[in-house]
């Protein structure tokens, strides 16, 4: 496929379908507005791949920025934008200064937090990032508030990710523990199976001097 340049204003995939196309006004495409001077490009099935709206616009229901590109799935779902101001997404206070992704089903996939929030009984850090699966299960965040999840005490400010069937999947100790039996440095990363069992270890540089 061709490259684009300064005087190219279409790119062409190699079976000769529209792979980007350079805006010289204002057009709507597919239902969006997109802006003039910006590149649209398409997915090789012909669906918009991503574009600029010249004004904020509603797809798939969630108010997307003017002006920021808009990225969508191969089957026309939205799959990643920029909010005009803070909103409620899938349940979930996000922020509009950063972008927010979705998976194909149209679930919310990631995004940062505008507030202190909990997420199916674990608190999250208000600021920072959350992940989730495309059935809407928590997938990771920054724990905001200690919780014993799993026979692990998680702490405050530390990352911590779960498995789709909310169970632990991994984490990194912050402090010396005993778990399953065993004795665990600060440092150790611990991997668990969706039973909740502890199959792996990481160890800490200090724990592998010793």
């Amino acid at each position: 496929m061709s490259e684009p340049g300064n005087s190219d204003k279409i790119i062409f995939y190699k079976d000769g379908r529209v792979w980007g196309r350079l805006l010289t006004s204002d057009e709507d495409i597919m239902g969006i507005k997109c802006r003039s001077g910006t590149w649209v490009w398409f997915h090789i099935n012909g669906l918009i791949s991503s574009c600029e709206p010249a004004h904020d616009i509603l797809i798939d229901g969630l108010p997307c920025r003017a002006e920021t590109r808009v990225h969508f799935h191969e089957n026309g779902r939205l799959m990643k934008c920029y909010l005009p101001e803070n909103n409620i997404v899938n349940g979930v206070p996000v922020r509009y200064d950063t972008f927010l992704q979705f998976h194909e089903n149209g679930m919310l996939s990631a995004c940062r937090l505008d507030k202190e929030v909990i997420i199916q009984g674990i608190k999250c850090t208000e600021g920072s990032w959350v992940a989730f699966y495309d059935n809407g299960t928590l997938k990771r965040c920054v724990i905001a508030e200690d919780i014993l999840k799993n026979g692990v005490l998680l702490r405050a400010g530390t990352w911590a990710c779960f498995h789709r069937n909310r169970v632990l999947e991994n984490y990194k100790l912050v402090e010396d523990t005993v778990i399953q039996g065993a004795n665990y440095r600060a440092g150790d990363i611990l991997l668990f199976n969706e039973t909740g069992w502890l199959t792996e270890r990481a160890r800490s540089p200090s724990a592998l001097q010793i």
